[in-house]
């Protein structure tokens, strides 16, 4: 990379140092692509013209690190994740504890741990498949762009699943897909990606989304199969013949409100637990995909 373009990104850093981390990923990413493909389509057209004259100028055209801070602060106040806005004042009470069950964040989160089950075998199988793979062909002529194909590959799912963590978790992730070493030949951008810290915790990442999918699935699926099971006690009871509990146990009349009430409180705090559980995984998965 041209040492102006390199001198220029690390102002644009500092410049930005108060916004979030995946915003300035996407800042740098933009800004590096876009002077990059500018000094090659400029160098095509003016081959005679000093270089370093070439990129003061695509700089100056595409502005300060100052003004880009301020163009990314305005776009960030606008395109907030759509579950990551400020939340009004909550209720004091017990209606404020169950006004949770009207909080589309708290749902979102549910099925984010869900969906984990199945992204998270996904992400583990396509992972170890690729180290394998790659380890096994590394020491062939041909070892070297099979990791890089795969290294590249870890990466693009880790993309996907930064998107995925904004849509249902509300947690800003890079909005940017980018190729570390866009532009080197092969053998650059190997060593570029290999020595970047987010391709490796971005492995890790996938690695470790498996047991952690396990385990949301696991308490989703328990607890929500709990709760409904009490709530639908009166009717397994009263109209489908059947105890509530085999073999043979059966839920006195009087007692029946207090069952159905138990089962509506354990979905109030399954809810609670998905909230707090989407917000430490939306925080764990930022520190690990964002470069």
């Amino acid at each position: 990379m041209n040492k102006h373009i390199e001198k220029y990104l690390d102002d644009l850093r500092d410049a930005m140092r108060e916004l979030d981390k995946s915003t300035i990923q996407d800042a740098l990413a933009d800004a590096e692509d876009h002077l990059t493909t500018a000094l090659q389509v400029e160098t095509e057209e003016k081959p005679d013209t000093d270089k370093s004259e070439l990129v003061k100028e695509i700089i100056e055209r595409y502005g300060t690190p100052e003004d880009i801070f301020e163009q990314y602060s305005d776009i960030e106040e606008i395109t907030t994740p759509v579950f990551a806005t400020s939340e009004k004042a909550e209720e004091t009470g017990i209606w404020g504890f169950c006004s949770v069950i009207a909080e589309p964040k708290a749902w979102a989160a549910c099925l984010y741990m869900t969906l984990s089950l199945a992204t998270g075998i996904a992400y583990f199988t396509w992972t170890t498949t690729g180290l394998s793979v790659s380890l096994g062909f590394l020491p062939l002529i041909i070892g070297i762009p099979i990791a890089l194909l795969f290294l590249l590959s870890f990466r693009g799912i880790g993309f996907v699943e930064g998107r995925m963590v904004e849509a249902l978790l509300g947690v800003r992730m890079p909005r940017r897909a980018i190729t570390p070493g866009e532009g080197e030949n092969w053998w650059a951008r190997f060593k570029i990606i290999l020595t970047t810290r987010s391709t490796w915790t971005t492995i890790v990442y996938m690695l470790l989304l498996m047991p952690l999918g396990i385990i949301y699935f696991t308490l989703i699926v328990t607890l929500f199969s709990s709760a409904l099971s009490l709530i639908g006690a009166p009717v397994i009871q009263y109209i489908f013949h059947e105890p509530f509990v085999d073999p043979g146990i059966w839920i006195p009349f009087y007692a029946m409100p207090f069952v159905v009430a138990a089962g509506g409180t354990l979905i109030v705090l399954t809810l609670h637990l998905a909230k707090a559980i989407g917000k430490l995984h939306g925080d764990f998965a930022k520190s690990m995909l964002v470069s």
